[in-house]
């Protein structure tokens, strides 16, 4: 197998600190760039800068450069810092610093430029993002990166368990399944799907099933085991796919009240896993209750790492 290729988006943080040891941890030997990205102000408006204090155009041109310089300096240290704690990790690592008004700009185009199989960053999780590598910018990468996102939070634990797989039948999921197998080999996969009973779990199913008519309860009796039957099926059918991409698979059909990412987190806690990975349409397209709104769950509450894969990183 090809060595695999990371982009690790890096500004110091413990935050980055962690996402670069799970990355490692995960995918062991893999060539890492590790990216530090930078405001460059050189682009300002001069003249109207000017117009708004007085000095000399060339003395505020000079102050500008002199500011995106040392911009620049301070990313390329950090960048070597990160470079530094990936080889101490175990990666095969280089450094570089790019600049950008939006870091994920930066981000996307490092890792389209060398080939990334995977773009990792980190976040403290639970709603709060760490500082500006890893605040807004990991959303925008779930949608905008055509790459599969690895976000891994503050405090992730477990690193040797298994990888859960959420899986619907969509062509995400299976994007999912196969860029699992691809960058995580070796690690028993759990494969997942999140089911809902319309019997339990809405307000009309219990009305129903309460119904004092004994043909109505066997009838709410028999639905509810329909849609248990039925999860199970989609998650057998997720797990002989990751089979047939070389990974050891187990089938899990958790049934849990929405969010489906809830249900996901859950049961990957319970299985002691390292990484929970998911399919996404992107772009804020939501099609399916285990996608769309899934990931962006998963990412903003989750403390183990979650692998967004886009249908097309397959």
């Amino acid at each position: 197998m090809a060595e695999l290729k990371l982009l690790v988006a890096f500004d110091g943080s413990d935050a980055a600190g962690s996402a670069m040891r799970a990355a490692a941890a995960l995918m062991p030997g893999a060539q890492a760039t590790v990216l530090s990205a930078y405001d460059d102000r050189t682009a300002l408006d001069e003249a109207a800068a000017a117009a708004l204090v007085a000095v000399p155009t060339e003395v505020l041109a000079g102050g500008i450069e002199a500011l995106a310089r040392e911009a620049r300096e301070e990313a390329r240290a950090t960048a070597e810092r990160g470079r530094a704690l990936a080889a101490d990790a175990g990666l095969e690592a280089t450094a570089q610093a790019r600049p950008a008004r939006r870091p994920w700009h930066a981000i996307r185009g490092a890792a389209d430029d060398i080939g990334a199989d995977v773009i990792v960053c980190g976040s403290r999780g639970l709603g709060a993002f760490s500082r500006v590598v890893l605040g807004s910018t990991s959303t925008a990468l779930l949608h905008q990166a055509e790459r599969p996102v690895l976000v891994v939070p503050e405090e992730a634990g477990e690193e040797s368990g298994p990888v859960l797989v959420g899986y619907d039948g969509s062509e995400p999921a299976r994007a999912a399944i196969a860029v699992a197998a691809r960058l995580l080999p070796g690690r028993e996969a759990v494969v997942d799907h999140v089911w809902e009973s319309a019997v339990r779990h809405t307000l009309s199913g219990r009305a129903l099933a309460s119904a004092p008519v004994a043909d109505v309860r066997e009838f709410t009796d028999d639905l509810d085991a329909y849609f248990r039957q039925s999860a199970a099926i989609v998650a057998e059918e997720g797990a002989a796919l990751a089979r047939e991409h070389g990974l050891a698979a187990r089938v899990a059909a958790t049934e849990a009240v929405a969010p489906a990412w809830r249900g996901l987190l859950a049961n990957a806690h319970a299985s002691d896993a390292a990484v929970i990975v998911v399919g996404s349409h992107g772009r804020g397209t939501a099609k399916s209750m285990l996608l769309g709104s899934v990931s962006s769950g998963l990412v903003h509450a989750t403390d183990m790492p979650v692998l967004v894969v886009r249908a097309r990183a397959a």
